[in-house]
This record gives structure tokens, sequence and C-alpha cells, in this order.
């Protein structure tokens, strides 16, 4: 790969794999869009179901190698290497297959802000994965964890409020690491708005005023 200050080069085999995921756009240092890769997770995703509806973002996905199998708005449809996909925001979306995806995105109007994750990401995939197996005391735990190294890193602030509401263990300490990640990374105050893990406290006084 080339280091030139002004310009990069680097090859898909030799980036850093963080699980299935490729950070192409931290790897390349891009903080205007959004571009990262994904491959073959163990349960056969490619792209999480999910929506950009609370982000108004567009997004583009590619295949570089395999195929791809899209289910968008209950249409499904294969993609060999080659193909385009581009998907608006509100529309339901996810892949799966034996395939390497690139993903580009961004919101129309709007500066794209990027989060990069960085030496932090072993914290973050280790609490991601107690996240998805739904062990949000051990989320939490590992998230506490990386913030005794990592105080100031917005994405691990964020989500020691997520998983402390999730695991029931609700104080002023929640609010205050709210309070924080939006500081840090501001599109977490209206992500937060929208994100049904903060539903146990939208009512509670201390969350709206951690968001202003």
């Amino acid at each position: 790969m080339n280091d030139n200050a002004k310009w990069r080069v680097a090859r898909l085999d030799d980036l850093e794999r963080r699980g299935r995921f490729i950070p192409v756009r931290e790897h390349l240092g891009i903080h205007s869009f959004g571009i990262n890769a994904v491959t073959l997770g163990e349960d056969g995703t490619l792209i999480n179901e999910h929506d950009e509806s609370g982000s108004g973002q567009e997004e583009v996905y590619v295949v570089l190698d395999g195929t791809a199998t899209f289910h968008i708005d209950g249409e499904t449809f294969d993609a060999p290497a080659g193909t385009f996909v581009s998907v608006p925001p509100e529309s339901r979306r996810k892949a799966t297959g034996d395939a390497t995806v690139l993903a580009l995105g961004g919101t129309p109007g709007a500066p794209y802000q990027a989060l990069d994750w960085g030496e932090a990401w072993s914290i973050h995939n280790e609490s991601m994965t107690a996240f998805g197996e739904q062990r949000y005391g051990d989320a939490l735990a590992a998230v506490r964890n990386g913030l005794e190294r990592f105080p100031d890193h917005a994405g691990l602030n964020y989500n020691y409020a997520c998983f402390a509401t999730l695991a029931g263990e609700i104080d002023d300490a929640t609010f205050s690491h709210l309070r924080r990640s939006g500081e840090l990374f501001p599109p977490f105050r209206e992500q937060a708005r929208a994100d049904d893990d903060f539903a146990a406290v939208r009512d509670d006084p201390r969350f709206e005023e951690a968001l202003r």
C-alpha cells in the first residue's frame, strides 16, 4: 500500500479484517462519506436487516466477488460480482450469501460525520457480541472496562448508555455517558431519540436533558 500523504492505494486482501467487517473508510482515512466492506458471517448474513429512515442515508452496495442475495422491501434477487444495488433510506434491506460487498452511504444535503473505532475496536466487538446474544450485563461490563482505557471515545460512551438501559442499570451515570457521547459525536443526539434501546428511559426527563 502507498502511504503518500496526498493519496493512498490499498488492496482488499491487505486490509484489516474485524470479523466479517473490513473498515475501508477508516483504513483510507476517509471522513466525507461512508465506505466499508463486509464478508459472509457465520450465520450467512452479509448485510443485517435494517433501514436508514432515522439517518436519511442513501446507500449503494457493490458486490465485489461471489454472489449476494438481496432482500429489499419484500423482493428477493441474486446479485453476482459487478452488481450495483442502490437503496433509498426508507427501504428495508438485508443481504445473504458468500460474497464480499462494498457499502457506500451518505445523507443528501448533510455533511457526513465519521466515527472511528481504532484501538477500541476489540472492545466494541466483544460488547456487540454480548449485545447480539442479549447478554446486556456482559456488554455493559465490556464497555465499562473499555472506558477505563478510552474515556473520551464517543461510541463507547453511547453504548454504555444503551447497554445500561437494556440491563436495567439506570442511574445518573447512564445519562452522563449519553450526554458525553453527544458532546463528542453530535449525530448521536438524534440517533438516541430514535433508538429502541432507550425505550425504557425515553420518558425520563434526564434523557432529553442529556441530549441538549
